[in-house]
């Protein structure tokens, strides 16, 4: 409905498009709420609308609202959803009756669409319909200030590496708006950093140039539409690519025997930094200071490991090595090991050693009698030598011939061995023999047992052989004999049958000068060759005495012992007649296991072996030695040692099993037996061997005891172990030098096996006595039946005699007859009737009388009647 001014009426229009251009927004910001008049129900679109050209308006914002209440103020709140710019215009819609009332003014311009179906966003107006002026409508837009944009991912840091292509993605820049409606038009922009490039539709950064190792810092501005911005940064820093050697680590083998500076590897490098330079070297070895180094290969820009000239490598002293180089770009260094091995150096080979020659003893000086034939598989250069030829007539030349540098005509060798020593320097084969055999040689004479030393008592007889020389000649040659005597008395004292060899006294040893040493030297020749001079020595002797022994036997004793364990000093006293004389002592019988030694100059005695007694069929307790003391001239005196060996108490008893498991039944009396839990002692004799038994007062000692016999017995009663328990003991056995050893014993206390009547001794107890009464009552049954069958009766029966004044009367078949009862009394046997007053017997019963007075009857004897 409107309202017409001219006519004062109000006219209603429906389906109405309202764009008021004449209040454009001073302000950007966002919608916060609309405030207007309601004059209809109905439902309305508030709408925003932006000049984008002279006249020409599109709708940028639009939402709708049902009013519910009319001629009221209402307020609609919008949220920060809807952006207004600088110059943006409002609007409404309603596709029924009119909602927004107005008033009239003079100076506003509208703009009123009838009819039309409204407008969607991003449509447009173009002003082709005169303003309605004088028109001030009831409504109000409110606009809040704008709010900074801010990143949601800056400031921030990413690396890259110096490699990378162009246009590789680097960051995705993220940000937001506390104005919902500022997000979609926020700009973004990079202000710096060419290297780099932005999509400022998605945020994303990429390379755009060539990277060199460092900081790059792109600063990144995003602004919203009404002009606020923010400036954040993005540190890139660009890390340089290191070098690789590709091909380490690796390794190489190379022959210790190698002299000249080697190349061993070439290095193999890669370096995605093409601008870098990269340059190695050797950075350490280990060993430490290994003959090595890193340097170009020789006419290429590749590195290479070298060996250095002279290296003197030594397989046996170190037979590897690690070599550590580095590579570096001058940024960074990358680092790898070379591992080199030493192949040992192959020794030379001797081809044609061993090996046996003949030559003639007239072969002249300086002939090449041999030629060694060696090689090297390193083909080193090689030197000879011969080993152990000092007086030899042969040389060796550095090509390995073998010289004759002496002449070995009249020489008495047939043969000759050489020991031929190639080398390397690095290797060394040594003693290969060559054996050089000489024809053509003189046999030179031999004396196979001279020289020698013979001793010859002052008392020898004449024409005694006092030694006999063995000369031989290989040739057979007729020989002949050159003497010489020292001193010269000694041509008469003695003589030599060259036909046999044998030396024997010419005269008396005491007749004439006193002399104590004769020398008989001779040299034998076959007429081309003289043996060396032999010499026989003749020492004269006095008649000695054997060293004395004070006493016939002498005593020492001690416990048993380890090798080398000593006796106590025997004291030996000896003496010599022979002033000046020493001597020494030595076992010289009773020990035929060797396990005695003595000291030579004290006489003292020790084991020469463990000697242990425990068991004396092997090692004796007592033994018995010869000591024999022997002079300087080998003469000796005897005397009896006696040895007598302890037994030591070096042996503890001990338990043939660790540990014993024994089973009881809980009711057994006290004192019963266990078990036997028996030690033993290896100790020898009565002494140590002997073992005493206790309980140690701990665990379950309590309940048992042990004898010495070992014997395990119960203490206490375990009946309340009815149920089953385990008792430890422990048992300690101690021997006579008080050497212990103990063992647990667990003994496991059990139920009864069985339910039987008799396992329970009171039971037995009653039962015992039950059959006791059984027996005598049985006993009286048959006693009883015997007297039944024999006698008819088993019990005599008594009567009151009424007519004989209280005597008893005895009846017997029929008969009748008193008896007195005063004369006859025997408490044994009686048999007894009762009568009654007419004399009629009413009851005959045997009495316990009864076989008395039978056999009483039989005998003559009186019989016993029972009162």
């Amino acid at each position: 409905m409107l309202f017409d001014t001219t006519t004062g009426q109000k006219s209603y229009i429906v389906g109405c498009q309202y764009i008021i251009p004449a209040y454009g927004s001073s302000c950007c910001g966002s919608l916060s709420r609309v405030k207007f008049w309601s004059s209809n129900y109905g439902l309305i679109d508030f709408q925003v609308w932006k000049e984008t050209a002279p006249n020409v308006y599109e709708l940028t914002h639009t939402f709708n609202y049902y009013v519910p209440e009319v001629n009221e103020t209402l307020t609609v709140y919008t949220g920060n959803d809807i952006l207004i710019e600088k110059n943006d215009v409002i609007g409404w819609y309603s596709s029924g009756d009119d909602i927004i009332p107005y008033s009239i003014t003079t100076v506003d311009q509208n703009i009123q669409l009838s009819g039309v179906p409204g407008f969607s966003v991003g449509g447009t107006y173009t002003l082709n319909t005169p303003y309605i002026t004088g028109r001030n409508y009831g409504i109000q837009f409110s606009v809040a200030d704008s709010s900074k944009p801010y990143f949601t991912n800056l400031p921030q840091t990413v690396t890259v590496l110096d490699t990378v292509a162009l246009g590789t993605y680097v960051y995705t820049v993220s940000y937001s708006d506390p104005n919902a409606a500022d997000i979609p038009y926020i700009t973004i922009q990079k202000n710096n950093a060419p290297e780099f490039t932005l999509n400022t539709a998605t945020g994303e950064i990429h390379t755009g140039g060539t990277l060199n190792y460092g900081t790059y810092t792109v600063t990144i501005e995003i602004t919203d539409p009404c002009g606020r911005s923010q400036q954040k940064n993005l540190i890139v820093t660009v890390i340089n690519t290191p070098p690789e050697i590709l091909n380490l680590p690796s390794s190489v083998d190379v022959s210790e025997s190698i002299q000249h500076e080697t190349l061993l590897y070439a290095l193999t490098l890669r370096n995605e930094t093409g601008s870098d330079t990269v340059t190695c070297s050797l950075n350490t070895t280990s060993p430490e200071g290994a003959p090595f180094l890193v340097k170009y290969i020789s006419g290429t820009a590749d590195f290479g490991v070298y060996s250095l000239a002279s290296p003197n490598f030594d397989y046996d002293s170190n037979s590897s090595f690690e070599v550590v180089v580095d590579c570096t770009d001058s940024i960074n260094t990358a680092s790898e090991s070379l591992f080199v091995y030493l192949i040992k150096n192959s020794e030379p080979v001797v081809h044609n050693l061993p090996n046996v020659i003949t030559i003639s003893s007239s072969t002249p000086v300086g002939t090449i009698v041999f030629a060694v034939n060696s090689t090297d598989h390193e083909n080193d250069q090689l030197t000879h030598s011969l080993n152990y030829c000092i007086k030899c007539p042969f040389t060796i030349s550095q090509l390995g011939h073998i010289f004759l540098k002496t002449s070995i005509k009249d020489a008495s060798k047939f043969s000759y061995n050489l020991y031929i020593v190639v080398s390397d320097k690095y290797g060394t084969v040594t003693d290969k023999l060559l054996t050089i055999l000489v024809t053509g040689v003189n046999s030179v004479p031999v004396v196979s047992n001279l020289d020698q030393t013979v001793n010859v008592p002052k008392t020898v007889a004449v024409g005694t052989v006092i030694f006999t020389a063995i000369v031989s000649d290989a040739d057979g040659d007729a020989l002949s004999y050159q003497y010489e005597y020292d001193p010269v008395e000694t041509m008469w004292k003695f003589s030599m049958d060259e036909t046999t060899g044998k030396i024997s006294v010419i005269e008396a040893l005491d007749f004439g000068a006193d002399i104590a040493l004769y020398k008989f030297s001779f040299t034998v020749n076959d007429g081309k060759a003289s043996a060396p001079k032999a010499t026989l020595s003749i020492i004269v002797q006095s008649r000695n005495e054997p060293p004395e022994f004070a006493h016939q036997v002498y005593h020492v004793s001690r416990d048993e012992a380890k090798s080398g364990s000593k006796f106590a000093d025997p004291g030996f006293v000896v003496s010599d007649p022979d002033a000046g004389d020493t001597w020494t002592y030595k076992i010289a019988g009773g020990d035929d296991y060797g396990r005695f030694s003595i000291d030579a100059s004290t006489g003292i005695l020790q084991f020469q072996t463990d000697y242990i007694v425990d068991k004396p069929e092997s090692m004796q307790p007592s033994v018995v030695l010869i000591i024999a003391a022997v002079d300087t001239q080998g003469t000796s005196g005897t005397t009896t040692l006696s040895v007598h060996i302890s037994d030591a108490n070096n042996k503890t008893p001990y338990f043939p099993s660790n540990q014993y498991h024994v089973t009881v039944i809980y009711d057994v009396p006290v004192t019963s037996s266990v078990a036997y839990i028996a030690a033993l002692d290896d100790d020898f004799g009565p002494t140590y061997n002997q073992i005493s038994y206790h309980i140690e007062p701990i665990l379950d000692h309590q309940y048992f005891d042990i004898d010495g016999n070992a014997l395990l017995t119960t203490a206490k009663s375990l009946r309340h172990f009815e149920n089953g328990t385990k008792l430890l003991t422990l048992i300690k056995a101690t021997d006579k030098g008080n050497r212990q050893s103990s063992v647990t014993v667990t003994v496991n206390v059990v139920p009864g096996t069985s339910n039987s009547f008799f396992d329970d001794p009171e039971t037995v107890a009653w039962f015992a006595a039950l059959m006791t009464l059984l027996v005598i009552l049985l006993g009286a049954a048959v006693i009883g039946l015997y007297r039944y069958c024999k006698y008819g009766y088993v019990f005599s029966k008594r009567g009151l005699c009424t007519s004989c004044d209280g005597k008893k009367v005895h009846f017997e078949k029929g008969g009748n007859y008193e008896k007195a009862d005063t004369d006859r009394r025997d408490s044994r046997v009686s048999i007894s009737e009762w009568s009654g007053d007419n004399g009629d017997v009413t009851m005959w019963m045997p009495s316990k009388y009864d076989s008395w007075n039978q056999r009483a009857n039989t005998r003559g004897l009186p019989a016993v009647v029972e009162l």
